[in-house]
């Protein structure tokens, strides 16, 4: 069930993450390359205040002073009646080039709110969010069901091509897929007011002030006491009005402060719920945090890649599933075949033993474990042939068979016989088959034939289980199944050793090296020294 779910889910969303992880790429650039161009002062070096006045000297007609999270000053001024916005040195107060945020970085972000569909795209990616999130979850607890455990979660993979891409890419991914799932998943909630995110929260404007000449922005009291790297915004006062204040955002809170005295008014702290929401929007975004954006961007870029070898290996195992002919009801069979199988591997060999019996003159009845019945009127025989996946588990066409099969009563004149398949190479090899018999045998069910395990799908052991079988029925069977072999790599010897042979133990070294395929790959392969 969980292969199944984490299949569809894949299938379904995996159009919108590729288009969220792209323009997540592309993001994650914006805080880097925004902090290249900053010149960052060190903390307690600059205030606020000597900030300002630098800044007078060469914009007199300053509205507002805004650091981003990069640590680029960003000063907004008017001039000629004209709005203008300059990134400045923050040491010289000197403007260093025009602030013009791009149009195409504006179109990507807006894609990746929201798919460019304004509210119903941000619900939309909000859902995309909890599916990435399943995902993870659903893919880690597949991947240790494989490998057989946590303990083997690092242990090389097996399987097809696309499979072990797929496992591959998915582990070295997945914490910051988790991270980005978590963080997007809260920061959606919180715009549809689902979570709390305190932006709310501001001071309230100061009913009274001192009055008098305002004093020169240099001395203000409480701008001399605000560091450079703790502020967010100062938005001076309006020029005509002395009644007017400045509005200061920093790190920890926002606040007013008087213009002629300097002093601080209405301070409001930052609550825990805004504080939550800004380290959040930080972890998603990188914006303060480039290094960390960089890692979540590159990080993405496995998510087209997982998207492509899932659907693959979902097409794969699809065309895998044999199609089973002369498939005869339940309740009118003679004869039952069973099949638990993860990647429908297993399929192959059943389709074969119904075959062979159906020729045989048997009426037979094929199905996944997880629809065993309740009894089989017509049935004189069972058989059950089972994978076991990861450390001794069922596969998923079998995961409820042992729950079905305690609600079953041992019928009195029906046999049974397991087959089991696997890799010798597992510590808990063929595992389930061995549940699965010791089940029945516990129930009272009647064995007709011992077990027996197929190792890495042997044609050979299977023959030699088909003549068990024929001798059982009284029929010759002629089981022919033949899966598809693995993908083979061609080497060749490309240097021998010899030595110890004055002391009469001869030895050989021999180093070998993959063939190069002909064509581009062949010459990249020769260009890594492969």
């Amino acid at each position: 069930m969980v292969r199944k779910l984490h299949s569809l889910a894949g299938l379904i969303a995996a159009l919108f993450l590729t288009v969220l992880s792209l323009s997540g790429v592309a993001l994650s650039l914006d805080p880097a390359l925004e902090r290249l161009q900053a010149t960052v002062s060190a903390d307690g070096q600059i205030s606020v205040a000597a900030l300002a006045g630098r800044v007078a000297l060469h914009y007199p007609d300053v509205e507002q002073i805004e650091r981003t999270p990069s640590g680029s000053i960003i000063v907004y001024y008017t001039r000629n009646d004209q709005p203008g916005a300059d990134r400045v040195d923050p040491v010289s107060g000197q403007g260093i080039a025009p602030h013009a945020p791009s149009g195409f970085s504006r179109w990507v972000k807006d894609l990746h709110r929201s798919l460019l569909f304004d509210t119903p795209g941000r619900a939309v990616v909000g859902v995309v969010a909890l599916a990435m999130l399943f995902l993870c979850v659903s893919g880690v607890v597949l991947l240790v069901w494989r490998v057989g455990g946590w303990r083997q979660i690092a242990q090389p993979l097996r399987g097809g091509v696309n499979q072990r891409w797929h496992a591959q890419v998915g582990r070295w991914v997945l914490p910051a897929l988790l991270l980005s799932a978590l963080t997007g998943i809260y920061m959606s909630a919180a715009t549809f007011a689902l979570v709390p995110d305190g932006m709310q929260s501001e001071p309230q404007f100061p009913s009274r002030q001192a009055g008098g000449p305002a004093q020169p922005v240099t001395a203000l009291a409480a701008l001399l006491a605000t560091d450079l790297n703790d502020l967010r915004e100062l938005v001076y006062p309006h020029p005509s009005d002395p009644s007017d204040v400045y509005s200061l955002r920093t790190n920890q809170g926002d606040a007013y402060v008087d213009q002629a005295t300097g002093a601080l008014l209405s301070y409001q702290a930052h609550g825990v719920a805004r504080r939550i929401y800004e380290q959040v929007y930080q972890l998603h975004t990188g914006e303060g945090l480039w290094w960390l954006g960089l890692l979540l961007g590159f990080c993405a870029l496995g998510v087209p890649v997982l998207g492509a070898t899932g659907a693959l290996t979902w097409w794969a195992r699809r065309q895998s599933m044999p199609r089973i002919v002369g498939n005869s009801a339940a309740q009118s069979a003679d004869t039952i075949i069973l099949v638990g199988s993860e990647n429908n591997s297993t399929w192959g060999f059943a389709n074969a033993l119904h075959n062979a019996l159906t020729q045989a003159g048997l009426q037979v009845h094929t199905a996944p474990m997880n629809q065993l019945a309740a009894q089989y009127r017509r049935a004189e025989r069972l058989f059950i042939l089972t994978a076991t996946y990861g450390d001794g588990d069922a596969p998923s066409s079998a995961s409820q068979f042992l729950a079905r099969l305690g609600k079953v009563k041992a019928p009195p004149g029906l046999g049974f016989a397991v087959l089991g398949f696997g890799d010798q190479q597992f510590p808990r090899f063929c595992q389930f088959a061995k549940d699965v018999q010791a089940a029945l045998l516990a129930q009272g069910w009647r064995r007709m034939l011992a077990l027996e395990t197929v190792d890495r799908q042997s044609t050979q052991a299977f023959v030699r289980w088909g003549q068990a079988v024929s001798q059982l029925i009284g029929q010759e069977l002629a089981l022919q199944h033949t899966p598809k072999p693995p993908r083979t790599d061609a080497f060749e010897l490309v240097e021998r050793v010899d030595y110890g042979e004055q002391v009469n133990a001869p030895t050989s070294i021999l180093r070998f090296a993959p063939v190069a395929r002909p064509g581009l790959g062949g010459r990249w392969q020769r260009l890594l020294g492969g």
